[in-house]
C-alpha cells in the first residue's frame, strides 16, 4: 500500500494542475472570508489609507483584468519553455520541468490572484443608500498582487534557468542520484557478491518450480512503474507459496505477460491473480521511483540528442558522460537492492532478480558509446570516465562490464576513420583504463 500510495503522490505532485489548483481554491476561500471578517470588525482605517466605494470597484477591476492577462502571459512562457525543453531534450524530460515548485507554485499564485479580485468585485455593494466597503479585502488584493509580481520576476529568472542545457543535465543528475541514494542505500561488504543475498536469492531463482508453476498476467500494455512487494509477500504467506517477479519496475508489459509466477500455482484462488495485480503500477512512461535506470535514461538522451548532426554539442554529452561516471562509481560501492523476502518463519516467499551493476552499465554507455565514434573529445572522456570508476567495483562481473564497454569504445573509434594521431590517443586513454580496470583488488580475485 505504501509504494501504491508514493507512486501516486508522485504523479499527483508532478502534475501541473494540483498545485495551482489548491492555491486557486484558497484564493476562493480568502475572497469569501476577507470581507466577511470585514462586515464584522468594521476597521476604520486612517485617512490615507480609506478606499471609497468607487475607488474600491476601479481599482479591483483594473487588478483583476490585469491578472488575467499576466497569468495568460505566465501561461504563455510555460508552454513556450516546455515546446522547447521538449524539442532540444525530448519529451521524457517534461515530467522533470512540470515538478519543479517554481512554475507551479507561479501559476497558482496568478490564478488564485484572478479569482480572488474577480470574487471581490461582487462584495463592494450598496445597501439602503450605504455602500460596504471591505478595507481589509481591498488592501489584501493590493497585498496579492505585489506577491504575484515578484512571483512572476522569479518565475522569469527561473525559467531562463531551467532552459539552459547544463542546469537540465544537473536536475537529471541529481534525481538519479536521489534514485541511487534511495534504492541502494547501504554500502558494499567486501566480502559481498553480485546480487545481494545470493546464494541465497540465485537458488530460490533457479530451483523455482516452473512446471507447477501458474502466472498472473498484465491486463494491459504500460511500463511498470511500482511494485507493493509487501503485498505480494503477504500473498505469498496466505496462500503457503514462493512468488516469483517475472516484470520489474521499468519493463515494458503487453496484455497477457506475466507480472508473477507462483510455486505451487494450485495454491492460489482466483481473486488472488486480481489482487497481484492491482499491485503492480503500470502506465504509459518509466518514473524513477523504483528504477534508477529510467534517470540513466533521461541523461543518455540528453547526451544523444546533443550528439546528433542537427546539434552537434559535445560538450553537452561530455557533461552527461561526467554526471552518469560519478553516479555509477558510487552505485558500485552500494549493495545491490533487496532480492529475496522471506515470512516470520525465514521461509522464502519473493524473488526476483536484481538489476546488476552491468546493466547500469551498458544503459549509461551502450547509445552514447553508438553514437560517439566520430567524435574523439567523447570518445576519450567516455575512457576517462571508467578509468574513473574503476577503482570503487568490488566483484569481477562490474569490472568486465566496464572492461567490456572499454573495448567496445576503442573498436568503434577505430572503424570511424580517425587521423593515426588520433587513435594513438585513443588507445593511450584505454590502455590507462584497462590498467586502472587491472589494479582494483577484485580483478585477481
Amino acid at each position: 500500500m505504501r509504494a501504491r500510495t508514493v507512486n501516486v503522490w508522485v504523479a499527483i505532485s508532478s502534475s501541473f494542475w494540483f498545485v495551482p489548483g489548491l492555491m486557486m481554491a484558497a484564493g476562493v476561500v480568502l475572497a469569501v472570508l476577507l470581507p466577511e471578517i470585514d462586515r464584522v470588525i468594521q476597521w476604520n482605517l486612517p485617512g490615507r489609507f480609506q478606499v471609497s466605494g468607487e475607488t474600491a470597484r476601479t481599482t479591483i477591476s483594473t487588478l483583476a483584468g490585469a491578472m488575467v492577462t499576466v497569468t495568460g502571459i505566465v501561461f504563455s512562457t510555460t508552454t513556450v519553455a516546455i515546446s522547447i525543453t521538449a524539442a532540444q531534450h525530448g519529451p521524457r524530460l517534461l515530467r522533470n520541468f512540470f515538478a519543479k515548485s517554481v512554475t507551479q507554485a507561479t501559476l497558482g499564485i496568478c490564478l488564485s490572484v484572478s479569482v480572488y479580485c474577480l470574487l471581490l468585485l461582487r462584495t463592494v455593494d450598496e445597501r439602503e443608500g450605504e455602500i460596504f466597503i471591505p478595507q481589509i479585502s481591498v488592501h489584501a488584493a493590493y497585498l496579492f498582487v505585489l506577491v504575484a509580481l515578484v512571483a512572476i520576476i522569479f518565475f522569469t529568472h527561473q525559467v531562463a534557468s531551467l532552459m539552459q542545457t547544463q542546469n537540465v543535465a544537473s536536475d537529471v543528475a541529481d534525481e538519479l542520484d536521489n534514485a541511487v541514494g534511495r534504492l541502494y542505500p547501504d554500502p558494499l561488504d567486501d566480502e559481498a557478491e553480485e546480487g545481494g543475498d545470493s546464494p541465497a536469492w540465485r537458488e530460490c531463482w533457479e530451483g523455482f518450480d516452473e512446471e507447477s508453476s501458474q502466472g498472473a498476467p498484465s491486463s494491459y500494455d504500460g511500463y511498470v512503474q511500482a511494485i507493493d512487494v509487501d503485498s505480494l509477500v503477504d500473498i505469498a504467506t496466505r496462500r503457503d507459496v514462493l512468488l516469483r517477479i517475472e516484470a520489474r519496475p521499468g519493463d515494458y508489459v503487453r496484455d497477457g505477460d506475466r507480472l508473477v509466477s507462483a510455486s505451487p500455482g494450485d495454491r492460489l484462488e482466483e481473486d488472488d491473480a486480481k489482487r497481484i495485480r492491482s499491485v503492480f503500477m503500470i502506465g504509459n512512461l518509466r518514473t524513477p521511483q523504483q528504477d534508477v535506470e529510467c534517470a540513466v535514461v533521461e541523461l543518455v538522451e540528453i547526451a544523444v540528442r546533443a550528439l546528433s548532426p542537427g546539434v552537434n554539442d559535445p560538450f553537452t554529452a561530455i557533461t552527461c558522460i561526467d554526471r552518469l561516471s560519478g553516479t555509477l562509481r558510487r552505485l558500485a560501492g552500494r549493495k545491490p537492492a533487496q532480492s529475496l523476502w522471506r515470512d516470520d518463519d525465514e521461509a522464502p516467499r519473493l524473488v526476483v532478480k536484481p538489476r546488476a551493476f552491468a546493466d547500469v552499465v551498458d544503459a549509461a554507455f551502450n547509445q552514447i558509446r553508438q553514437h560517439c565514434r566520430s567524435d574523439v573529445a567523447v570518445t576519450v572522456r567516455l575512457l576517462q570516465s571508467i578509468e574513473a570508476i574503476a577503482s570503487a567495483p568490488r566483484n569481477a562481473e562490474s569490472l568486465a562490464a566496464l572492461r567490456r564497454q572499454a573495448e567496445m569504445i576503442l573498436a568503434g573509434a577505430r572503424t570511424a576513420g580517425h587521423t593515426d594521431g588520433d587513435i594513438k590517443d585513443i588507445e593511450d586513454f584505454f590502455g590507462s583504463a584497462v590498467d586502472a580496470l587491472a589494479q582494483n583488488p577484485a580483478s585477481t580475485a
